[in-house]
């Protein structure tokens, strides 16, 4: 599986929906098109920019915060888990906590 989005999530501060079974992890900068762009792609969370994912999956939409960010809306695939797709990727830039791989 080809990872599109890795967002550094130190705190581990997602949220599973009882509900739904789907994730949410938020306050991203991600533009309106990206957004349009990377829904059905695969989504990862990282604790750094050198270390494998530990959560991710099929990203389902993106639901805006009130402050023009967005939090990222995906449904679980284990087979992500210790991705290192995005590990030293170029994407991440300087001082981001968002890579697009």
């Amino acid at each position: 599986m080809t990872v599109n989005l890795a967002l550094m999530c130190k705190s581990h501060n997602y949220k599973l929906d009882p509900y739904s079974n789907e994730y949410r992890v938020g306050n991203w900068v991600i533009s309106q098109t990206r957004r349009k762009e990377l829904i059905g792609g695969t989504v990862v969370l990282t604790e750094s920019q050198s270390s494998p994912a530990y959560l991710g999956g099929r990203i389902v939409c993106f639901a805006p915060t009130t402050d023009g960010k967005c939090e990222v809306i995906f449904s679980e695939d284990p087979g992500v888990k210790g991705s290192t797709d995005a590990v030293q990727h170029r994407g991440w830039g300087s001082g981001r906590g968002v890579c697009y791989v």
